[in-house]
């Protein structure tokens, strides 16, 4: 993964990602009614940047909160907020998701909404970035995953457009690595297979009541 300084740059310069606004598949969950605030009532998005998809989850109804490690993204998603209306709704955490504890949040969330972050990571920080989700969700919490995903002997040995063999994201055998034992994985019908990404719905085990946890 690239450094925080390189981060902050495209924050300020150009990020491709920032194009994309709120990610269809979220949209797709709220507008269904199969994640709602009235059933998810807190929500974090774990790597938010400018705060698209936290801001909508907020004028959804949503206890929502961003967090990132750039400070440069978070002033453009709190002004992103502000004019939404929805500046009070929202709880603004700066800190390094790889990291054991980050203040500013709560001990765990309904929902936590994860867009290309731990794809991100490779080795040993992929696990710690899983583990930073399993100990911010309950039982009965819901996740929501997207992910570059593909076996990377099926990839292009470079691409500017997706997964290459060069940054081949997740290979389909690490989700079930990373979360069976904590989560049923469902994968989303969108994006489909041939495109080599992935939207999973994770759901923690063992009921909905956080004090097992």
């Amino acid at each position: 993964m690239v450094g925080k300084r390189v981060y902050d740059w495209m924050y300020r310069v150009w990020a491709p990602w920032d194009a994309v606004g709120i990610r269809t598949e979220l949209r797709g969950l709220v507008e269904s009614g199969r994640v709602t605030p009235q059933t998810h009532q807190t929500a974090i998005d774990l790597g938010c940047g400018t705060g698209a998809n936290v801001v909508y989850l907020a004028e959804q109804g949503f206890d929502a909160t961003g967090v990132d490690f750039s400070p440069v993204a978070l002033d453009k998603a709190r002004a992103r907020a502000v004019d939404a209306g929805v500046a009070d709704a929202i709880t603004w955490v700066e800190g390094d998701l790889l990291a054991d504890h980050i203040d500013g949040l709560l001990p765990t969330y309904d929902l936590l909404v994860d867009f290309g972050v731990l794809d991100d990571f490779q080795g040993e920080d992929r696990a710690r970035m899983a583990a930073t989700i399993r100990r911010l969700s309950h039982p009965g919490s819901e996740v929501v995953f997207w992910c570059f995903h593909a076996a990377r002997s099926d990839l292009p040995l470079f691409s500017m457009e997706g997964p290459s063999r060069l940054y081949p994201g997740l290979e389909p055998h690490e989700v079930g690595e990373l979360f069976a034992d904590d989560f049923d994985i469902e994968r989303l019908p969108e994006p489909p297979p041939s495109t080599n990404f992935a939207c999973f719905l994770l759901t923690r085990h063992g009921g909905a009541d956080p004090s097992t946890n």
